[in-house]
């Protein structure tokens, strides 16, 4: 295995997954995306992705799909463990005039995931 990789282990792929996550409510969203985390009983973090088809094309989903999973992959020792976290992208992406989806780089999705990470945990330590 990669010792960089993305293993399926590490990820959120039933629905169950992405409701329970959801469903805990610990959130914090800013203009490109919301991040969702909730503490799981493994000691295994995971990860997961959704982008509606409101949001942009097929092309342009699985390009936030694949930013997004590099984003997390880059700063896993900055993530703490025993969590599921979920990455929703705004449909409202679609709509905005100053962000153009095929101009959004690696630098703007990680920056963004890293901000939303640190408000997550200064909820979680109030």
């Amino acid at each position: 295995m990669k010792k960089n990789g993305h293993p399926k282990s590490a990820r959120l792929c039933a629905g169950a997954d992405f409701k329970a996550v959801l469903e805990h409510k610990l959130f914090a969203r800013n203009g490109l995306m919301t991040l969702y985390a909730k503490p799981n009983a493994d000691k295994k973090t995971r990860f997961g992705v959704s982008v509606s088809s409101k949001t942009a094309s097929a092309v342009g989903r699985n390009r936030l799909k694949r930013l997004s999973r590099e984003a997390f992959r880059l700063n896993r020792d900055a993530v703490r463990s025993n969590f599921d976290y979920l990455i929703i992208f705004s449909p409202l992406l679609s709509r905005s005039k100053s962000c153009d989806i095929n101009k959004l780089s690696l630098k703007d999705v990680r920056g963004s995931f890293l901000e939303l990470l640190e408000r997550i945990y200064k909820r979680i330590e109030n």
